[in-house]
């Protein structure tokens, strides 16, 4: 009886544990020669400075080691996206892309991590995704645009409406 009852006590709490992350999209969009150059800006972008972009601003990467550890994570994501031959690219392989970059980020400080959630975002967004990556439950503070799934990145005024990239 007790063995039944942890058995279904455990698959409760996956279930919820679950239920917390959306489940990842299943779309299908085109990398193009102009989304690849946004990408190849971000890429050469200083990223993890100090910024008021909404809703939470940053302050900057706590030390010089953790701006090149989220650094070297995010440029290595956008490597990767880029390693894609333009044509259909699907969410599935991109989000699967996300897990080593939260994996080499995992022990930054909070607000390094979160901007380095901002920028995986910024990726999907620029990709042209709507759905979910699967990774990410961003709550209420953060606004989703109607037909979304995600939050807009740090500083997006809306899914076509990107903050400055590479300045």
């Amino acid at each position: 009886m007790l063995l039944v009852a942890a058995l279904a006590f455990g698959g409760f709490g996956r279930w919820g544990y679950a239920m917390v992350f959306p489940k990842g999209s299943t779309e299908v969009v085109q990398l193009t020669p102009a989304k690849r150059l946004v990408l190849q800006s971000l890429r050469a972008e200083t990223k993890f400075q100090p910024n008021d972009y909404p809703p939470l601003g940053y302050t900057g990467a706590e030390s010089a080691q953790d701006r090149a550890r989220g650094t070297a994570a995010v440029n290595g994501f956008i490597d990767a996206v880029l390693a894609q031959p333009d044509g259909p690219v699907h969410a599935e392989a991109v989000s699967a892309l996300i897990d080593p970059v939260l994996q080499q980020v995992d022990l930054l400080d909070t607000e390094d991590r979160e901007r380095t959630y901002g920028y995986v975002l910024e990726v999907w967004y620029i990709l042209g995704f709507k759905g979910a990556t699967g990774h990410f439950d961003a709550g209420s503070a953060f606004r989703k645009p109607e037909g979304y799934a995600e939050p807009l990145p740090p500083g997006w005024q809306a899914p076509d409406k990107p903050r400055p990239i590479g300045q």
